[in-house]
């Protein structure tokens, strides 16, 4: 359902083709799956809907990377939205999906306690939603079941203290782990291996605490800031963020929507191409 828009060029203005209708939010269901007795719904079923406050991530940069964790590297770019540098609450938006289980339909950066008036994609500065039609997206890819708000300083720092973190994620992405590769930097491997093991055994083991058993949730201090991290809804998959801003057009959220409960209209089927 979701693709990443891989490219989108107009040659001349004058010739460029009538716009097209877009993916655009739902501000009931950004701003409303965090307010208490919210139901959302999806696929006909109903979802009731729980806030759940994992903690504060300290953003030192003032700038955010959306991401895997367990797979993020330098590569990763922060979104073009900043923030003031501090420590920011993280909230999980957990649907009831009954025989299904807990699953974390949002997850939300919460800037400041204004209200958001509108809502805009989360974009890098190398992306532009004007190049995106139908129910194309700019988003994050999730390969470990996991997502994340991170801040921008930490790749750089996590690719100096364990310089083979990157290594390590390539190959899982592209083949997995090569041992011919690996074996000379097995020191590093291991040692860069102990530090996302102990994230995912203490995330595992701090979710049913917060009611969402065999989820993931954990915040890390990692160097100059910090990383949260959560279950990503159904699992795996490609998902988009928004940013809300307040009247005087200042951030105030950046929401991740991992799909569970629709918080986008989609364009008629007619546009999506």
């Amino acid at each position: 359902m979701f693709r990443k828009v891989l490219v989108a060029v107009g040659l001349l203005a004058a010739c460029a083709p009538a716009a097209q209708a877009q993916i655009t939010p739902r501000p009931e269901v950004l701003t409303g799956a965090f307010t208490p007795g919210f139901v959302g719904e999806a696929d006909e079923e109903r979802y009731p809907v729980r806030t759940v406050r994992i903690g504060e991530v300290h953003i030192s940069s003032g700038r955010v990377i959306v991401v895997d964790p367990f797979l993020m590297s330098t590569r990763d770019r922060p979104l073009k939205v900043s923030v003031p540098p501090g420590r920011y609450p993280v909230d999980l938006a957990v649907a009831d999906a009954g025989d299904s289980g807990q699953r974390v339909a949002l997850a939300r950066l919460l800037i400041s306690d204004t209200p958001p008036v509108r809502w805009a994609l989360a974009v890098t500065d190398e992306q532009d939603p004007a190049t995106l039609t139908g129910d194309q997206i700019f988003g994050y890819g999730v390969d470990a079941g996991t997502g994340a708000f991170v801040d921008a300083a930490v790749p750089a720092w996590l690719e100096r203290e364990y310089p083979w973190a990157a290594g390590v994620g390539y190959l899982e992405q592209v083949q997995g782990p090569d041992p011919a590769i690996l074996r000379p930097h097995i020191g590093e491997v291991d040692r860069y291996m102990t530090l996302v093991d102990s994230w995912q055994v203490r995330g595992e083991a701090a979710a049913p605490e917060l009611g969402i058993p065999y989820g993931f949730a954990l915040v890390e201090p990692l160097g100059p800031g910090g990383a949260a991290m959560f279950s990503s809804g159904w699992g795996d998959g490609h998902y988009a963020s928004w940013v809300g801003y307040d009247a005087d057009d200042r951030p105030v959220a950046i929401v991740t929507d991992f799909a569970v409960i629709t918080a986008v209209n989609f364009p008629p089927a007619s546009d999506s191409r």
